[in-house]
């Protein structure tokens, strides 16, 4: 296994490569795609399973079958519960999450579709750091960017 390859199994926690990062038929390619989400979803101050959540969220908001798939899956892999899961699955924030994380949930669904700098006042509220905004920001980037290159390439879903 090349070393990127490794890499994106080990950090990912899957132990495989997901076919976001495999599709890419330059090692270029792949290497953005997984830089880019190694320091936006692995790492920072925000949580990783928050970050997911709000890709589940961004992905569904998208249409975005995979993408949707694929972060439900790593927050499975991270142990978060079955309920928890189904209510993303169907669009819904679980009752018993943080209202901070429900506010980064609310975020995430409005600028999937529309990015407004005023969006980000409830999160202000709710006494979310400037680092906090600046990574919810990115990681709604991101997964808007993962939910294009997954719908436009038709990238199938892994066998997970």
């Amino acid at each position: 296994m090349q070393t990127l390859d490794r890499e994106i199994s080990e950090e990912l926690g899957f132990g495989m490569v997901p076919n976001i990062f495999a599709w890419a038929q330059g090692e270029d390619l792949e290497s953005a795609f997984w830089r880019a989400f190694r320091h936006i979803v692995l790492r920072g101050t925000l949580p990783r399973t928050v970050k997911e959540m709000m890709g589940v969220v961004v992905s569904q908001a998208l249409g975005a079958r995979y993408a949707a798939e694929v972060h439900l899956h790593a927050l499975m892999v991270q142990g978060i519960q079955a309920e928890v899961l189904e209510d993303l699955r169907r669009g819904e924030a679980a009752p018993d999450l943080p209202e901070p994380v429900k506010a980064l949930l609310r975020f995430a669904h409005a600028a999937a579709d529309q990015l407004d700098p005023a969006s980000l006042a409830d999160l202000r509220s709710r006494g979310l750091s400037e680092v906090e905004l600046q990574e919810a920001v990115a990681v709604v980037g991101l997964f808007r960017r993962v939910a294009s290159w997954t719908e436009m390439l038709s990238i199938p879903v892994d066998p997970l």
